[in-house]
């Protein structure tokens, strides 16, 4: 089979729209399964829905970052362009961040991928390719870059992808661990007595939660992002705010799901993280085990997570970007595509 952009026509690329995301889908477990057969591992579990829900979210918030590959189709063909591959980034205030990447075996190592995370790049007041040689030809080496940052999480088991972005300048810096487990029973302390631990949903009038969200996040990432907290409300991760209880000044944020998923937590104190793990964990009642992602420079959550008896599980993520990523210590991701 010929190769597009190598012996056969180059691929045409276009923005995804609402009614590709079952073939993007479709795009993503081709690209994954086999890599993981080939490393004789367990094929991850499929969730198709959270899968469609984060990338049909990209293309509301961000669709002029979000681009497929289809391959070229003749006037009048009876079946629709084949989709080659995809790729999503999102923007917040001057960070850009690649959350999705994947070409289908027959598609991969053809320049497909580089193309289309060019498509993605920022064009505002991120640290995107300024014009130049890097965006009039798709793929002549590293662009110049304005004041901001690129990130991205790279699959640690995917050594050419990393290689790709880290010509860019996103290089890797900190792993991304999957913790996953039962904690044992008061293995996490409880909160301070003049800390308080309140729902999203039950927080007083004066208390401005999306202020109060945006100025947390702005402190540990250096974003905002209200689009991101809609998001997780809708999918009904629980939201908790962490306050001095005295005065009521804002010490952190956490989120807890009915499935078990911890995260994101964002706290401005990193030493109230075993206490405010075990409050996020005490919230719910998964019907399997709880995980939580813990990049490795947040020694605190990770130390109290395994001495209550959670493990590490899988390949480890790995955070890469253009410059350190302050904050990462005092900040537990809520997924690898969307930190």
């Amino acid at each position: 089979m010929t190769r597009p952009g190598q012996d056969g026509e180059p691929a045409i690329l276009r923005r995804i729209e609402p009614a590709d995301i079952p073939a993007c889908i479709g795009v993503f477990y081709d690209a994954v399964d086999p890599l993981y057969a080939r490393l004789d591992q367990p094929i991850p579990p499929r969730d198709p829905a959270s899968l469609s829900r984060l990338i049909g979210h990209l293309i509301d918030c961000d669709g002029e970052r979000a681009w497929l590959a289809e391959s070229p189709s003749a006037t009048g063909d009876p079946d629709p362009p084949h989709v080659l591959g995809f790729g999503t980034a999102w923007q917040r205030d001057t960070a850009w961040y690649l959350a999705l990447l994947f070409i289908r075996p027959e598609a991969q190592a053809a320049g497909l991928g580089r193309r289309l995370l060019l498509r993605t790049f920022p064009t505002g007041p991120a640290e995107a390719p300024r014009a130049g040689r890097a965006t009039a030809a798709e793929g002549e080496g590293p662009p110049e870059r304005a004041s901001g940052m690129l990130a991205t999480c790279v699959d640690s088991i995917q050594p050419i992808s990393t290689g790709l972005y880290a010509s860019y300048g996103i290089i890797p810096r900190v792993p991304l661990f999957t913790a996953i487990g039962y904690p044992r029973p008061g293995s996490l302390p409880d909160l301070p007595r003049d800390v308080v631990a309140t729902g999203f949903d039950a927080l007083p009038p004066a208390v401005d939660s999306a202020t109060t969200l945006a100025a947390i996040d702005r402190a540990l990432l250096g974003f905002a992002r209200p689009q991101d907290h809609r998001l997780w409300s809708r999918e009904g991760r629980g939201g908790v705010l962490f306050r001095h209880a005295p005065d009521g000044t804002p010490l952190g944020y956490g989120y807890a799901q009915r499935s078990g998923r911890i995260g994101p937590v964002a706290l401005l104190d990193d030493t109230l993280y075993p206490a405010a793990l075990g409050t996020l964990l005490g919230r719910v009642s998964p019907p399997g085990p709880y995980l939580v992602l813990v990049p490795g420079t947040n020694h605190r959550a990770m130390v109290a997570l395994l001495r209550a008896g959670l493990r590490f599980e899988g390949f480890p993520g790995i955070m890469a970007s253009t410059r350190p990523w302050e904050g990462l210590e005092r900040y537990l991701p809520a997924s690898f595509a969307l930190p």
